[in-house]
Order: structure tokens, then C-alpha cells, then sequence
């Protein structure tokens, strides 16, 4: 062969073996990703409860500050700090002496007028008989029958003193008014107080306890319709608990809504003999008003935020997964009810969405793939 007509083929050759050579090159700059190892769980439809979830607070349904109601001095102290107390369960003790000096004065003062009331009475008697006998002017037996009335009213006067007197000796002992909880002492021993001005201690019932929460006026139908059937069930879940959650029962709403929040603050109450409530505590609370059928439900740990909105990763078909805003209609712990964006069966991601952008292949773990045996 001519040199002239060998040249082209060689050219052709080299060509052929440059373009390979790239095509290698460039497959092994860029090579197929792996698929990413996630969970998926499927879109199931059931009937799931019409739920409202809010925050609110726990408070005492009945606090009362101790005071004083006499003048004293206090000369004992009979609670702690924090201590649990029965109704009628002794606080305080005031110096009592005053009280029974006064007390025996009053009583001396009765005894005293009873034997006026004794005189008055037998004068009027005599001068009845002699009345009877035309000896007696009709005058002194007025003036006689005036007297004993008089006598009489200074002895009801006395017992009625005698009545406040032991009052009064008896305020010298402060009492529970309620089962509660006793706040800080404020007052201790040996202080003088004056009658309902020094606040000795704040006593507040712990069993049962109350919250306070708020919710959007756009559910004040619903609940006033559900709750005139029968009263709702409210669930609190305490803040950084794990526990079960606490049932309690609403059992009041205010009479206005706040023009500034558009919201109406509701009341309820729940059992608290553990102690798991607290006043002041911060807690989560959900409403349940009915039952939403058909509803469309995902794992909560399905949902991503971006910049539109929610939406989750969808598996498709081919193992490619695909962006899938959603809208949600209500969210628990772990279920959230959503309205639009996917369809009953559909598969989302629950696991891995870190690693995941749209077209993106996906393997599923072994726990998630119905054919385990298809490799």
C-alpha cells in the first residue's frame, strides 16, 4: 500500500482510540450515583379523630393568701415549706391571751346582768300582785315591766359579746380554708401581724389542677356545639415528658374573644394525684371535637420544610423519588393528616431525606421492600 493512501486509516485509528479514551475518561469523572439506602412508609386512609392542638398552661383552680383576722402576735408556726396540707390542718398560732382576758370580762359582765334580769323580774311579779289588790299605781308597773325589758336586752347584748368573743378567740388559730399546698412562709414566729393585712402564706390546691389554654376563634362553633352534647376530652401532654398523656375535661369558656389574637381562652380540669402537673407548667394540649373519615395519613417524620411550604420525598416506580408539596390538615406525635399532594398507597421517605434530591434513586431497607428476595 501507498504511503500516500496508508496515512488516512492510521488518522482514522487514532481518532477512534481518542474518543474511547474520553469516553472513559469522562465515565470515570462521572459516575452513576449509588442509590441512597432510606425508610419508606405508604399513605394509608382511615378514619383519624378532628383534633385542634394549642398550648397552654397549668394553674391552680383555688388559691388562697393567708392573712390574719386579729390582731397578734404569732407565737407558732406549724407548716413548712412546700408542705401538703388537709382542709382545716393547722397553720399558725396567735398569742390568745387578749382573747380569753376579754372573754372572762364578758362573761363577768353576763353574769352580772343576769342577776339585774334576776331583780328586774321579781319586782315586776310583786307589782303585779299588788296591781291585782288596787294598792299599786297602773304607772310603776310600766316603769317596773320597762326595766325587766331592758335587763333582758343587755343580757342578749352580753351573749352575743360572749358569741364574737370566742370568734375571736378562735381566729387566734389559722386554719387550712382548703387541701393545697403551702407556698414560702413569709411571716415567721415572733413577728406581729394585723388583722387581714400581712399575707403569712399562699395555700394552693394541687388535685384537682387547671389549665388554661387558647384557641383560633374560627373552632368556637365547634367546640360550643360539641361540648353542649357532652363535655370534651382534652389531652395534655406535659412538656418533656414521655409518659402517657393526662385526661382532663373542659368545662369552661370566656364569654368574649380577644379582639387583638382573635382567640377565646378555654378552661379545663384534670386529675393530678401524681403530682405531674404543676401550676405555671408550660403544656401541650389537644381537642378532639370528631372524627374526619377517609383522612389521609402519613408519618410525621415523613415531612420536609422548604421554601414553598411542607412536602415530602415520594418514591416513584423506578425507584426515583420526586418532591411532593403537601398541605396539612392536622399534626400529632406521629400522624399527620394531610388533604392534598399524594394519594392512598402512595410510598414517602421517612428515613434518609438528608441524602435525597429530586430523581435521586432510592434502595429501600430491608424492613421496607416487599420483594427482599428480588437481589
Amino acid at each position: 500500500m501507498e504511503p500516500a493512501r496508508f496515512f488516512p486509516h492510521i488518522l482514522v485509528l487514532a481518532l477512534v482510540v481518542t474518543a474511547c479514551s474520553q469516553e472513559k475518561n469522562e465515565n470515570k469523572a462521572n459516575p452513576t450515583p449509588a442509590p441512597v439506602l432510606v425508610s419508606v412508609a405508604n399513605v394509608i386512609q382511615k378514619s383519624v379523630p378532628l383534633t385542634i392542638q394549642t398550648m397552654g398552661n397549668a394553674e391552680t383552680c383555688h388559691a388562697v393568701t393567708i392573712k390574719s383576722r386579729v390582731d397578734g402576735e404569732i407565737v407558732k408556726t406549724h407548716i413548712q415549706d412546700g408542705q401538703e396540707l388537709a382542709q382545716g390542718a393547722p397553720l399558725f398560732d396567735l398569742d390568745d391571751r387578749p382573747f380569753q382576758y376579754r372573754l372572762r370580762q364578758l362573761k363577768a359582765n353576763l353574769e352580772r346582768d343576769l342577776a339585774v334580769l334576776e331583780n328586774a323580774r321579781a319586782k315586776e311579779q310583786r307589782q303585779v300582785v299588788l296591781n291585782k289588790q288596787k294598792i299599786a299605781s297602773e304607772e310603776t308597773l310600766t316603769a317596773l315591766v320597762a326595766s325587766r325589758q331592758a335587763a333582758e336586752a343587755n343580757v342578749a347584748a352580753d351573749r352575743a359579746a360572749i358569741a364574737e368573743g370566742e370568734l375571736q378567740l378562735g381566729f387566734s388559730r389559722i386554719t387550712a380554708p382548703i387541701s393545697g399546698m403551702a407556698g414560702s412562709i413569709l411571716v415567721q414566729s415572733g413577728n406581729l401581724v394585723k388583722a387581714n393585712d400581712t399575707a403569712l402564706v399562699l395555700l394552693q390546691q394541687m388535685d384537682p389542677i387547671c389549665l388554661t389554654f387558647t384557641v383560633a376563634e374560627t373552632h368556637l362553633t365547634a367546640i360550643r356545639t360539641n361540648h353542649s352534647q357532652t363535655p370534651l376530652t382534652v389531652t395534655v401532654f406535659p412538656n418533656r415528658e414521655t409518659s402517657a398523656p393526662i385526661a382532663a375535661t373542659l368545662y369552661a369558656l370566656d364569654n368574649s374573644v380577644d379582639r387583638q389574637t382573635g382567640t377565646i381562652r378555654l378552661k379545663a380540669k384534670a386529675p393530678n394525684k401524681d403530682r405531674r402537673l404543676w401550676p405555671g407548667l408550660f403544656v401541650t394540649l389537644s381537642i378532639q371535637l370528631s372524627e374526619r373519615p377517609h383522612a389521609l395519613v402519613i408519618p410525621t417524620r415523613a415531612l420536609q420544610t422548604g421554601s414553598k411550604g411542607s412536602f415530602v420525598y415520594r418514591v416513584k416506580s423506578d425507584d426515583s423519588v420526586e418532591n411532593s408539596p403537601v398541605t396539612i390538615a392536622s399534626e400529632e406525635q406521629n400522624e399527620t393528616v394531610i388533604t392534598s399532594g399524594l394519594n392512598p398507597g402512595d410510598r414517602v421517605v421517612t428515613v434518609g431525606q438528608w441524602r435525597l434530591k429530586p430523581g435521586a434513586k432510592v434502595e429501600l431497607s430491608a424492613k421496607d421492600d416487599p420483594n427482599p428476595d428480588k437481589k
